[in-house]
């Protein structure tokens, strides 16, 4: 077992044999080729079922996903037998329970690569455990999983790094770019359900919501040490809570706050468990909102999105290379699609400057939208109701 990392982050993967990845990957093409066809022809395809559902973690609209990373400019030529037969590489830059990968790895030939990224220790060692398999496994016509221990928003630095281990070759080649970026923004189940990582109000926990024990400070650090307008600036800013100013008072003087339950019992002083006229003001709206802010300002999720749509996706993905990413409040999905419609995330530059013919004048942009923004259907919706917030949205680079 030999374990890579970004500074003291963890590529976890086993060495027992080696496998030759360019001849291999010509004989598996004509069953790859078929089965994928018929799986973009499944009349279920908007239904993501719960195949690739585990304890860790359900993943959300994983069909969507992986057919969105699948219609890459290279895959799709290589499927068709009109292209190339170079090996392809896919990101997955929020690994979790390694569900997406899980069903991105079974569509895949061998040679090709899926490099599966996330900063939390336990759902790369548990998604390394699922995907066991491909850490390269002495069967010769399965493609390789590389888990590596990073921000997604680092990805551009730390991948041109990765060495092949199986052909002590670089990863993503002399290029230096990849054929897909799939960014999953949501919590996983894990964090959610594990009452010490302080991530959920409904249960009692130490005030951590750490998503890596590289963070600069956590949530007990901000509800004791921020003052009122601090943390009413916060909740405004990334919750959109009406009510902003009175909970960062309760908050302030109910400290100090070294529980969820002592969040829970601040907010709740100011908050009705019910309103009559609304549902986004009663309580437990209310404490998605204030628990969100937290997370968002303990792990700089802000500072992460935009530097990865900015600077990591355009200069990782290649021509005719997918960005997919699914957010699930709306700030993050306002990011995303300011990024994939008018290359910046700032409203002051989204304005376009045209020709006398109607062309766009200026740089070109990275991306190009692909399609409307989709939500998970009723089915999944009622299997896993942590989907009903998802947002994809599918970006081309151009």
């Amino acid at each position: 077992m030999v374990i890579l990392e970004n500074t003291s982050a963890a590529l976890v993967i086993g060495l027992s044999t080696r496998r030759f990845f360019g001849s291999v990957a010509s004989r598996t093409n004509v069953v790859r080729k078929t089965a994928i066809a018929r799986w973009f022809s499944s009349p279920d395809m908007s239904d993501s079922g719960g195949e690739y559902e585990t304890t860790y973690h359900a993943p959300v609209m994983w069909k969507e996903c992986v057919s969105a990373l699948l219609e890459s400019n290279r895959f799709k030529s290589r499927v068709s037998g009109e292209g190339h037969s170079d090996p392809v590489v896919f990101v997955d830059g929020t690994l979790g329970g390694g569900g997406h990968s899980s069903a991105l790895l079974e569509h895949l030939s061998a040679g090709d690569v899926v490099i599966g990224c996330d900063m939390d220790s336990a759902a790369l060692n548990a998604a390394s455990d699922r995907l066991s398999e491909y850490l390269g496994s002495q069967h010769e016509k399965l493609p390789l999983f590389v888990p590596v221990r990073s921000n997604f928003c680092e990805l551009a630095s730390v991948l041109p790094t990765l060495q092949n281990p199986l052909t002590n070759s670089p990863i993503l080649g002399s290029e230096g770019l990849v054929d897909g970026i799939l960014l999953d923004l949501g919590v996983s189940s894990y964090q959610i359900n594990t009452a010490d990582r302080g991530f959920a109000f409904m249960k009692d926990g130490p005030l951590d919501m750490r998503m890596s024990d590289e963070a600069r400070f956590n949530a007990a650090d901000i509800c004791n040490e921020f003052d009122v307008n601090e943390l009413a600036s916060i909740f405004k800013e990334y919750g959109d809570e009406p009510r902003a100013r009175a909970i960062a008072q309760s908050i302030v003087k109910q400290r100090p706050l070294r529980t969820t339950s002592d969040l829970v019992r601040a907010v709740a002083a100011v908050t009705p468990e019910f309103n009559k006229k609304s549902r986004r003001m009663g309580r437990t709206a209310t404490l998605a909102r204030v628990f969100q802010s937290i997370r968002i300002v303990v792990n700089e999720e802000d500072k992460a999105l935009e530097k990865a749509l900015m600077h990591m996706s355009p200069s990782l993905l290649r021509p005719g290379g997918r960005l997919v990413v699914m957010s699930y409040h709306s700030i993050e999905d306002r990011a995303v699609k300011r990024v994939m419609r008018y290359g910046n995330i700032s409203a002051n530059e989204m304005t376009v400057t045209k020709d006398m013919y109607g062309n766009p004048i200026g740089p070109p942009r990275p991306f190009r939208c692909l399609g409307k923004p989709t939500k998970a259907g009723e089915d999944e919706v009622a299997r896993n109701s942590r989907a009903r917030s998802a947002i994809l949205r599918i970006a081309e680079r151009q």
